[in-house]
């Protein structure tokens, strides 16, 4: 059997053009190559004697690390940054070769190493029981190298569950909350119930926005006046209103329409059909003299770190005529009792008036609904202008707005608004302070937040409300589906703007971290 040199921790982290000719040499020499994958963010016993295992299959080791960026088990992860983690896998003996991905898969890694042999760990060999769905994957990108996949049968521990039990990353109400959501539901029927949304037939309505976000440096005060002065460095463009919403829904239910208007001469017009997931089927108006609302945000980045400077609106202020209004009307009254549950998201940009709110209030399906507050329609686009609704998604500001009331407890505005409005259930959004539920007959749920270091907070509450109503609409109490939608919303903050939707893999994998 070919024998390796034993290599310094510092000789064995290489890149991938580097390990292609390294191991090239090692095949001329009769050697069979294995390969790990993973995050490896805290090493424990069982990794050791996995990577003891798989050395085992073969004569070189080579484990690829996801990168930092990719890591999508929830904020505060991984806990060792990718430096840490490629020296500690470097400083074992039985790994040869150390290679940061530069993908969020193992797919093209392992199109790149061509192993004999890939190990992965028991708990992966039913397919089945994978919540990122990526194994089959894998599996068969090992078998187009030539490769075959070894399960390695020994002691398993969870990097997550020792961090969660060991290094207290977490604040104690969220270890409370957990701790009772545990009493009344194990991980895999929380997951259980997500992979149950796809059965959802989903109607969206609500103002369509595209959201750009502009990136300066600041050069400082105007020398010819007192207006400050920036240089536009570049800029990223993404879906908002109930664009993203659709998008966010049509990640786990199964048919997702969508009814909204745009420009009929939007430039955005091909980049949204691009944009909008495979199973989102269209009802749009397009307006001929009105544009498609573009939100245009200044944006200082330092980092991770976001601070928006000025903002833009682009857009025009009454976008449907009486006749694009009688179209949309109709469609509600002939579709909208074959959907299990719309959702209306209206961000008082001029989509809804007052007929096109009557019928969507008249709709006999189950009806989520949001009216949002910002800097075009203060006071004026509020829940109370709708006649009623199955289930209520506002932020604390907004809820009061609705209510007129300015210092009681948001306990006591929910269930006010809940007794006008006919509701059954009202989420109340708090930023840090998380979420607090309401549900008739007088029942109050706090969920804390599970993020609150944030990137840009942009769009939380509109994950919130896309993952919330379609578990309120499969009748899951509101402890459940007000979880769901929280973990849907703390991922939300850790991205720029709504760069991507919630992906029902990842949020699995956030809920299976945070439940270990």
């Amino acid at each position: 059997m070919p024998k390796t040199i034993a290599l310094s921790p510092r000789t064995k982290i290489l890149s991938f053009a580097e390990l292609e000719s390294v191991l090239a040499e090692q095949r001329r020499k009769g050697a069979r190559v294995v390969q790990c994958h993973g995050v490896f963010d805290l090493l424990h016993p069982g990794h050791l004697r996995h990577f003891r295992e798989a050395k085992m299959q073969g004569d070189v080791l080579v484990v690829t690390l996801t990168p930092d960026r990719f890591v999508n088990k929830g904020p505060g992860r991984p806990a060792f940054n990718e430096l840490l983690r490629q020296e500690s896998l470097a400083a074992l003996m039985d790994v040869d070769y150390v290679v940061l991905n530069d993908s969020p898969d193992a797919v093209s890694a392992i199109r790149k190493v061509k192993p004999n042999v890939y190990v992965k760990g028991s708990e992966y060999q039913n397919h089945a029981d994978d919540v990122t769905g990526k194994i089959s994957e894998e599996v068969c990108a090992v078998e187009a190298v030539g490769g075959t996949v070894f399960y390695t049968n020994d002691i398993v521990f969870s990097s997550s569950s020792l961090l969660n039990k060991y290094f207290d990353s977490m604040p104690p109400k969220v270890v409370e909350f957990l701790g009772q959501l545990k009493k009344q539901y194990s991980v895999d029927e929380i997951l259980t119930k997500i992979q149950e949304l796809s059965g959802l037939n989903v109607l969206v309505i609500g103002d369509a926005i595209i959201d750009e976000y502009q990136y300066v440096d600041p050069m400082g005060q105007s020398g010819k006046g007192l207006h400050m002065v920036g240089r536009c460095l570049d800029k990223d463009t993404f879906l908002g209103g109930s664009l993203i919403i659709a998008n966010h829904v049509a990640q786990f239910a199964g048919k997702v329409t969508l009814l909204t208007a745009l420009g009929k001469q939007c430039p955005h017009g091909k980049f949204v059909q691009q944009q909008l997931a495979k199973n989102v089927s269209t009802e749009i108006t397009y307006l001929e003299e009105a544009i498609t609302l573009t939100k245009k945000r200044y944006v200082l980045k330092d980092g991770k770190t976001l601070t928006k400077l000025f903002e833009t609106y682009s857009g025009s202020e009454d976008l449907l005529n009486v006749e694009q209004t009688n179209r949309i009307v109709q469609f509600l009254e002939k579709h909208a009792p074959a959907y299990d549950v719309v959702i209306a998201c209206d961000f008082g940009n001029g989509f809804t008036n007052h007929r096109l709110v009557d019928a969507i209030s008249s709709v006999p399906t189950f009806l989520a609904l949001n009216t949002q507050t910002n800097s075009g329609n203060r006071g004026h686009n509020v829940i109370t202008n709708y006649r009623r609704a199955d289930y209520i998604s506002l932020n604390e500001p907004e809820l009061r707005l609705s209510a007129h009331d300015k210092s009681s407890s948001v306990e006591g505005i929910a269930a006010d608004i809940s007794e006008i409005m006919n509701c059954k259930t009202v989420s109340v959004t708090r930023g840090i302070n998380g979420v607090l539920c309401y549900s008739v007959p007088r029942e109050v749920v706090h969920i804390p937040a599970f993020a609150t270091n944030s990137v840009d907070r942009i769009g939380a509450g509109d994950s919130y409300l896309s993952l919330s109503s379609l578990c309120l609409a499969k009748k899951y109490d509101s402890r459940v589906s007000g979880f769901i939608g929280s973990v849907a919303a703390a991922m939300s903050i850790q991205m720029v703007g709504n760069q991507a939707p919630i992906h029902k893999a990842s949020l699995c994998k956030y809920i299976t971290r945070l439940m270990k």
